[in-house]
């Protein structure tokens, strides 16, 4: 009978060994990490023989049983579960692997040379000792032969017949719940009666020869809500079942880590994305959490600007899987164009990156594209109040998997029912934006991972005037419209063969188009854009690892522009439009390259010291210029909680486009070039707690600056050069953090930035405050999870105002028919402080076949008035402060399946 009997006391001791869950955690958070990204495996130092059963042993019946251990920091087997049962089942084995793996010990387990918990599989084989074989036995003696009666045939035995069988799995995600211990028994006659059987790695399970009658069911893995249920079983029929055990707990922050990158950069930050999904104020976008992390200025009220250690907004940049995005935000900087579903999590470095990453000279964002491994087809529709969202994973085969996913705002639908019919704006095409994604992930062998992805992005506006004049005096026309819209294609292959060598190669291929019409100002842009990389790693010795890549980038682009000359960093934007001022430029099949190479060493000089020198070589082709930049950092444990860490590098990047062409600009222009010194230590008091602190100085050279200096054309005449390279900045400060990983049922952080950004235009001797300058910023974080799945958070942000150049007067200007203002010291003022509260709820109902999931996101819970900006009337008299938006309650619905 394939399900053992019940025997007193056992039913608890077996439930204790049964499989650990999924979610199941002790403290802190029990994470699973993949054995070759440790820096020290677990080495077994204690090992008790298991006892061979009886029963198996006297019918030499061999055995094999794999067990899941969790093995603590400490190198205590602290939980021992049934991954695998015995084959064949019902012999014994389970108990007897399960008795000895309780006992063992290990060296624990280490990542950076942290003591860490970690979940490992062991293998039990049981194989009977050979016997000798016994001696030959004596001839018979001959014997005269008789009539002896044939002895009678044994009486048939009748096979056992599977009457009651079932399917363990996850109430709300349907995964199976393997190795879990099911007991069936009845103790209302006069002599208690029950048997076992241990789900396999399907969830499976089944029991024969159960006598007919009703019989209890109980179901109760550690982590798990008690399942009881009963069953009536029929003579000659088979009861079949399926039941859904639910979790104690859907934590999400109890995530599965699969790669564990060593930490390289001084300062990086890395967050999931089911902690970005939870993060009060960010309505659960995967860039919008970006804002929270030390060394970030608060942008602009829907700017979707990203300003990092008082760097331009452009000096950043943001990748998928390493590979460059054109466009970061939908409209407003409410959503980014990658949902939540397709993330495995984000990489934050605010400086001193590595030679892989190159063109930027503030911080890196890279997006971690999920490694598709379903289980089932699953994924989730998403509905708020600013979009709905569907995302659907499929496993195609054990080696193919698939996924999908398509956004849709509906701002036209709320704004077009919101528009009066007498209104003097016919919205023709109110703001939408829409988003689609498709992702495969091939891995035939364990060496090789393929993965194809497409993404795209669509925003539209288009509005109509029944009056011209409310499109601008000196502009024509009656209508305005914006379309921005992108795909790209990437293809990556990684070969991982040995854990001394692996190639990432990729290849990645789109099409950005920008048009924009307000009248007589036209903005049409498309281009066309293909990136190369290759990247190999390997270990020449146990203490030196060298890495070397290829980034080569290549645009071409067609460009339709009549527009003013922009404003520089530094100058107030106009008041006025003087169209006698606009700046056509029409250019069909630019060409630009963009080649670089990089290499980097990982030196260990000493097991608990990592050097990485490197160099990356970068080429602009759009101003002839050819950047070496050296880099260096440095990481130090001195013990093992508490590193300390430093770098420098020189970073470069090209001139915005307007500011190198021939007519908006200099087409003598060179690239930007900014050196990055950083300094700091993290200290680790607590397993789930982190102190950092890092210094940091940017010298930046070689800036563009607007300047009054004119150049001699070959024929002798003269033209304004309008910008050269002689600007200079600075931008210092220091951060702080504090990070308090998931652990008694909280997660949260406090990240504190003081810092100084200054420029110097080119001319000038003196510098002045950056646009973007913040002097203080402060975030605090914190969510906590209660019982039956409800998690409460918050969020409180403080930011000293942005700089502004205060208007002091104003002239009256005859030939534009209007007052012009005079303005003061250029960013000499400051806006008033920035401060909020955000609040979010979640609630989960776990169905047996889904997820429901109701989230309530309030932004400025206080209703807090923030500046924003500076109007003035006609004559500039009088100025009024521009506030920021009311509290705003974002409701959304969400069901995952």
């Amino acid at each position: 009978m394939n399900g053992r009997r019940f025997i007193p006391g056992a039913v608890l001791l077996l439930s204790l060994a049964g499989a650990a869950p999924a979610g199941a955690q002790s403290a802190p958070a029990q994470r699973q990490i993949e054995a070759a990204k440790l820096s020290k495996v677990p080495k077994l130092k204690k090992k008790v023989e298991a006892v061979y059963p009886p029963g198996a042993l006297e019918k030499g019946v061999e055995g094999d049983v794999v067990l899941l251990l969790d093995i603590g920091a400490d190198g205590k087997v602290t939980s021992v579960g049934i991954a695998e049962p015995a084959t064949p089942p019902g012999l014994g084995f389970e108990e007897a692997a399960v008795l000895a793996a309780q006992q063992f010990e290990f060296e624990p387990a280490e990542v950076e040379g942290q003591p860490i918990a970690v979940q490992i599989n062991y293998h039990f084989k049981f194989k009977p000792p050979t016997k000798a074989p016994p001696p030959p036995p004596p001839p018979p003696a001959a014997a005269p032969p008789t009539a002896a009666a044939e002895p009678p045939p044994p009486a048939p035995v009748a096979p056992s017949v599977i009457n009651f069988a079932g399917t363990l799995r996850e109430r709300g995600t349907r995964l199976p719940l393997a190795g879990v211990l099911v007991t069936v028994f009845r103790d209302d006659g006069e002599k208690p009666q029950g048997f076992e059987a241990t789900s396999d790695e399907k969830g499976t399970f089944h029991f024969v020869d159960l006598s007919p009658g009703p019989w209890k069911v109980l179901i109760d893995p550690p982590g798990y809500y008690p399942f009881r249920t009963t069953e009536e079983i029929h003579r000659g029929e088979k009861t079949q079942a399926t039941y859904y055990v639910e979790k104690g707990v859907y934590n999400p922050y109890d995530v599965t880590v699969t790669a564990v990158r060593p930490r390289k950069e001084v300062s990086r930050t890395v967050i999931t994305a089911q902690e970005i999904d939870k993060v009060p104020g960010t309505a659960g976008d995967p860039l919008t959490v970006v804002q929270n992390f030390a060394g970030v200025a608060r942008a602009p009220l829907l700017s979707g600007l990203i300003i990092v250690r008082g760097s331009a907004p452009n000096d950043t940049k943001v990748f998928a899987d390493g590979a460059e995005i054109p466009l970061v935000y939908h409209f407003g900087g409410l959503r980014s164009v990658i949902p939540i579903g397709l993330i495995d999590g984000l990489v934050f470095i605010p400086g001193n990156f590595s030679p892989m990453y190159g063109r930027a000279t503030g911080g890196i964002i890279d997006i971690q594209i999920k490694k598709l491994t379903p289980k089932k087809v699953g994924g989730y529709l998403d509905v708020s109040i600013l979009d709905s969202s569907l995302y659907v994973e499929v496993p195609i085969t054990e080696k193919f998997a698939m996924a999908a996913a398509v956004r849709r705002s509906y701002l036209d639908i709320l704004l077009n029912a919101a528009v009066p019919s007498d209104s003097s704006i016919n919205l023709i095409t109110a703001p939408r934006y829409y988003d689609y994604q498709l992702l495969a992930n091939y891995r035939p062998a364990p060496a090789h991972d393929f993965r194809a992805m497409l993404m795209g992005s669509d925003d539209r506006f288009a509005v109509l005037f029944k009056d011209p004049g409310d499109v601008g005096t000196q502009i024509t026309g009656n209508s305005a419209s914006l379309a921005t819209t992108f795909y790209r294609s990437i293809l990556t292959y990684r070969y991982t063969p040995s854990d001394r060598f692996e190639n990432f190669a990729q290849i990645s291929q789109g099409r950005d188009h920008n048009d924009a019409n307000v009248g007589q100002l036209v903005l049409n842009v498309n281009q066309y854009s293909s990136q190369m990389r290759d990247n190999a790693r390997l270990k020449v010795a146990p203490w030196a690892t060298v890495s070397l890549g290829l980034d080569v980038v290549y645009q071409k682009t067609d460009l339709l522009v009549r527009l003013p000359r922009p404003p520089s960093e530094g100058e107030p934007p106009p008041t006025t439009l003087d169209t006698s001022k606009l700046v056509e430029q029409q250019l069909n099949g630019l060409v630009r390259w963009l080649p670089a190479a990089f290499g980097e060493l990982e030196l260990k000089p000493i097991p608990s010291m990592l050097l990485l020198p490197g160099v990356r070589v970068d080429h602009y082709s759009s101003v002839d210029d050819t950047v070496i930049q050296p880099r260096f950092t440095l990481r130090h444990d001195v013990t093992a909680r508490f590193t300390w860490k430093g770098g420098v590098g020189l970073f470069s990047q090209e001139p915005q486009p307007w500011e190198s062409d021939v007519k908006f600009g200099n087409p003598a222009l060179k690239a930007e070039r900014v050196w990055h010194y950083s300094l700091g230590a993290e200290y680790r008091p607590l397993p789930y707690l982190t102190l950092d602190a890092t210094g940091f100085y940017k010298d930046m050279r070689n800036l563009v600056s607007n300047t009054t200096a004119q150049a001699i054309n070959p024929d002798g005449t003269t033209r304004a050069l309008i910008y050269d390279n002689n600007g200079r900045g600075r931008a210092y400060g220091l951060e702080l953090q504090v990070k308090h990983e998931f652990s008694h049922n909280f997660t949260g952080w406090l990240v504190y930035t003081l810092s100084r950004s200054e420029r110097r235009d080119s001319g000038q001797t003196t510098y002045r405050l950056f646009d973007f300058d913040q002097t203080h910023i402060l975030a605090v974080l914190g969510s906590y999870q209660f019982p039956r799945n409800w998690i409460v958070g918050g969020r409180f942000r403080y930011v000293s105002g942005d700089p502004i150049t205060p208007v002091t007067g104003s002239v009256w200007n005859a030939s534009s028919d209007e007052y012009s203002p005079v303005y003061g010291a250029v960013n000499s003022g400051r806006l008033g402080a920035f401060h909020q509260l955000d609040l979010r709820v979640d609630k989960k109902w776990i169905f047996p076949r889904w997820i429901l999931d109701v989230y309530l996101d309030i932004q400025n819970v206080y209703n807090r008035s923030n500046p924003e900006g500076i109007s003035y009337n006609f004559d500039f008299r009088q100025q009024k402060v521009q506030q920021g938006l009311p509290i705003l309650p974002i409701l959304g619905v969400r069901g995952d399946l």
